[in-house]
């Protein structure tokens, strides 16, 4: 039996509830507007209609309601998710925020905050929750208005395709923000697309094809958070509860609100709605499980890898710790993939390249061959003097540029491509103060002398390992080569961000043409484009 006219849906609060958090804006603009502070903003704008969704989500499971409507999974599952990505929303956005406050791109008048935790106001570290918990309550309060949802994706070869041209396009976006970083004006808009869309490509990659087949449910569930947003913050600057620095935007603006600001609070809406969305659907638990069981368990920390390596140059004072994440999460990576490839030979493997990162690191501290004389300055642990970052990272290295070697070439090929990353990473690292060369050197504070002890000291690692197991000189590894290549890209955007951009210009080449010899021989001798079992 159907419902009669203007009866309400089992779960769904009364129409006129909806009008509430309006009542509530109204007064708190009468009652403290202009003179406005963050905290009673929170108190008119955000958490009236938080409260209401929150009441409405709490009405629809005592009803009997699925939390999250049709989206998929269980009411526990949906709710974990949701925590999940409101620890992810603290986690991401507190070193960039606080990086724009101390840039000034973004700021607060005296008084209008009750506190800061480092530059930012513990105000705006409640926006990060209150916003993320409520654009994903904001999606389960649609979806179960919704009704049934489409449960299937796309065709394979559809849906693949749709994942890689969408990714490839944020990640462009991504690059183009980056290249904005180089002029003042378009530092707040590099700021958020270098921070952003490198991780809505992490999404769309994983489940684009989803996405698309529940595309209203997801267009109204970002618009309609992101357009109250928009009309708070509008008024916000309006009030001078923060203000935002005119010279490091692009000067266009719609009734107030400067086209920056709205693209922020699109993106970051669009995190939440494509991240519950997705891990929602059906169809992502045994997709993950398939990547998990298809032997390619190296790809989550290698996607972390990428991931942990966005915000370095968005908290410069943090850029140890994320030197360390990074650096950890590759060799695990890579650890992974040697295992599943070629089993316990892994482990010696391992400790052949770690202890010979170890030795010839420490000799070159103390002698000076063959890098030229240096000594490390970098914080944190180490084991005879170096860093532990350092043989992980000769570890971790040397295997991507055997595999970005031709097969049966890896003895020449890959110094060279050990060479051409160390163009970019010397540089940084000697900058962010991890190391130094006595008396600099020719090359942004790096001797000439210094690549040479790369190519021969990576020869000798590369001819060590290839001994110990010699499959991996004919193991031209997929997954490898796009980190190698992925590597270019990000070493690039942070050297351009950190103010090398002649590293930029010569490591980003340098490591393509060594891609290209790669590409060269493959298609001389007419092989595949995959000849590994790790292969997409």
């Amino acid at each position: 039996m159907s419902a009669p006219p203007g009866a309400v849906k089992r779960g769904a609060l009364p129409p006129w509830a909806w009008g509430l958090p309006l009542l509530a804006l109204a007064a708190g603009a009468a009652a403290f507007a202009p003179e406005m502070t963050y905290a009673q903003f929170h108190l008119t704008f955000t958490i009236p209609p938080f409260v209401l969704l929150a009441v409405a989500s709490l009405h629809a499971v005592r009803a009997g309601v699925p939390l999250a409507g049709g989206l998929g999974r269980g009411d526990r599952f949906a709710a974990i998710a949701l925590a999940i990505h409101a620890a992810i929303a603290i986690i991401y956005t507190t070193p960039w925020d606080n990086y724009l406050v101390y840039l000034g791109v973004w700021g607060y008048p005296e008084g209008r905050v009750l506190a800061t935790i480092g530059y930012v106001p513990v105000e705006e570290y409640f926006f990060f929750l209150i916003q993320t918990i409520g654009t994903g309550l904001a999606l389960f309060a649609i979806a179960r208005a919704s009704g049934p949802l489409p449960d299937g994706s796309l065709a394979p070869r559809v849906g693949a395709w749709v994942r890689a041209v969408g990714a490839g396009a944020l990640l462009a976006g991504a690059a183009a923000g980056v290249f904005a970083l180089g002029t003042e004006r378009g530092t707040y808009m590099g700021l958020i697309t270098a921070w952003a869309l490198p991780v809505i490509a992490l999404q769309w990659g994983f489940g684009g094809d989803l996405l698309v087949r529940r595309w209203r449910l997801v267009s109204v569930a970002v618009a309609v958070p992101t357009l109250y947003l928009w009309v708070a913050d509008a008024l916000a600057i309006g009030w001078s509860i923060w203000w935002i620095d005119p010279a490091a935007t692009v000067g266009w603006s719609a009734f107030g609100l400067p086209i920056e600001e709205a693209l922020f609070f699109l993106v970051t809406n669009v995190l939440v709605v494509f991240g519950m969305v997705v891990a929602l659907h059906p169809a992502s638990m045994p997709r993950l499980r398939g990547i998990m069981a298809g032997g390619r368990a190296w790809r989550p920390p290698l996607v972390l890898w990428a991931v942990s390596m966005v915000p370095a140059p968005l908290a410069p004072t943090l850029f140890p710790v994320f030197a360390y994440v990074a650096t950890g999460l590759l060799a695990l990576g890579v650890f992974i993939y040697v295992w599943s490839r070629y089993g316990r030979v892994a482990i010696v493997l391992f400790a052949v390249a770690f202890v010979f990162g170890v030795v010839v690191e420490a000799i070159g501290a103390a002698t000076g061959v063959p890098f030229g004389a240096y000594a490390y300055t970098a914080t944190g642990p180490s084991l005879l003097g170096v860093p532990l970052l350092v043989p992980l990272g000769w570890w971790a290295f040397t295997i991507i540029a055997i595999a970005v070697a031709p097969p049966g070439r890896a003895l020449l090929v890959a110094p060279l491509a050990l060479v051409a990353w160390d163009l970019g990473l010397d540089p940084l690292m000697v900058q962010q103060g991890f190391w130094r060369f006595d008396g600099g050197g020719a090359y942004l504070g790096v001797p000439l002398s210094n690549f040479v002890g790369w190519f021969v000291a990576g020869a000798a690692l590369v001819w060590l390992l290839t001994r110990i197991e010699g499959r991996l000189t004919v193991d031209t590894a997929y997954d490898l080569r796009v980190v190698y290549v992925a590597q270019a890209f990000l070493i690039g955007a942070g050297s351009v961000m950190f103010g090398l951009p002649l590293a930029a210009a010569v490591a980003v080449p340098a490591m393509l043409a060594i891609c290209s010899i790669w590409w060269w021989t493959r298609e001389r001798s007419g092989g595949p484009h995959g000849a590994s079992p790790a292969g997409p």
